[in-house]
């Protein structure tokens, strides 16, 4: 998305960049580097982020943190080069809107009327926010207009934090835009659903081409999938974990009384709210537009590596569900990519950041 009004909250300057995710449970590093028609993986790093240190967004342990960053850095498959880094922003602290304004003779006359637009639709007072727009259709006497915002002490918490370990952070972006570049090609043209089910928190992100104009939060996360068989099974949560990705939904029974079904609870909450999402793009979003239809359901996020889930997804919602190829922008011609490919599902958002990267250094 380009910059409109706040130089803070996505902007570049320099080149050599590395993008910085942290909005699960785990730390991950990634810079990419273009050689031509190749992309090689120089560095690369994950860690484990301790409960408590991030609440809601706000990173509230900070010296706990900057200690796991610093371990990150120290323990990276490769090497980063230069000081300059992108972060993305946790999903549930953005404010994504698509609004509607009359068409303006001038560009600074039409800031002015998004400005006052996106101030009516969100429920916080403009001056508490950092925001950007991006025009996604223009008409003769209206515009529609993305709007993503997201709230300055969140922001400026990140900023304190990098700025003290001697880092630049050049460019801010909510995750799901991250995820959308990183999943969605560019040649796409038609509507899809993100699903990302995260350790903690997971969301939905209805995306046009690979733009997202919809968001929301699920009650569903990877980590209550776990527990659920840690309950069921009395394995440890380790154990637990080993299950979902070898056996999963394929052998999801127990041996009690009942035979229930391990996660049939959590998964038709889940089918619930992603039928309810796919419902307001239908009923809600670009009202003009017809026959609006969601072509194309992609899971991505450490949860979706439960076994079955797609395939459980499909016959429940009826139309074709995948787990996502994060690499999809990306070409490897000479070296696969050193993560694997369940590793790489809660890489999504960072390699999208990297991919904003590659986009700046063309422009430099």
């Amino acid at each position: 998305m380009k910059n409109k009004v706040i130089t803070n909250f996505s902007h570049c300057s320099d080149s050599c960049y590395f993008g910085v995710d942290f909005t699960g449970s785990s730390l991950r590093l990634l810079q990419l580097e273009n050689k031509g028609d190749d992309f090689e993986i120089i560095g690369w790093s994950q860690k484990k982020i301790p409960k408590g240190v991030i609440n809601q967004g706000n990173i509230v342990k900070k010296e706990d943190f900057i200690e796991i960053f610093k371990e990150s850095l120290e323990s990276v498959h490769g090497s980063f080069s230069g000081s300059n880094i992108m972060l993305t922003i946790p999903e549930e602290k953005v404010f994504t809107r698509v609004i509607s304004v009359p068409s303006a003779d001038d560009e600074k006359s039409l800031e002015e009327t998004i400005k006052w637009e996106t101030e009516s639709s969100i429920p916080v007072a403009i001056s508490e926010l950092y925001y950007d727009w991006q025009i996604l259709k223009k008409e003769k006497n209206k515009v529609d207009v993305l709007v993503m915002a997201s709230n300055k002490d969140i922001i400026d918490n990140y900023l304190d934090i990098f700025d003290g370990l001697g880092f630049k952070v050049i460019a801010l972006e909510p995750e799901s835009l991250s995820m959308a570049r990183s999943l969605i090609t560019k040649k796409f043209e038609d509507y899809a659903l993100l699903v990302y089910l995260g350790t903690d928190s997971s969301n939905f992100a209805i995306c046009k081409k690979n733009t997202p104009v919809f968001t929301a939060n699920s009650s569903i996360s990877g980590k209550m999938m776990t527990e659920v068989v840690v309950k069921e099974l009395g394995v440890s949560f380790e154990k637990a974990e080993r299950y979902k990705i070898k056996k999963g939904l394929e052998s999801s029974q127990v041996n009690s009384k009942n035979s229930r079904i391990i996660f049939n609870s959590l998964l038709e909450t889940l089918v619930k709210e992603m039928k309810k999402t796919i419902e307001f793009l239908q009923e809600n979003l670009f009202s003009k537009e017809k026959n609006k239809k969601i072509t194309k359901i992609i899971l991505c996020g450490g949860g979706s590596n439960l076994k079955g889930l797609s395939s459980y997804l499909t016959v429940k919602l009826r139309q074709p569900v995948t787990q996502s190829n994060p690499w999809i922008n990306l070409n490897f011609v000479k070296k696969i990519p050193p993560i694997s490919k369940q590793n790489s599902q809660g890489f999504a958002p960072v390699i999208g950041l990297t991919l904003k990267a590659q986009d700046y250094e063309k422009i430099d």
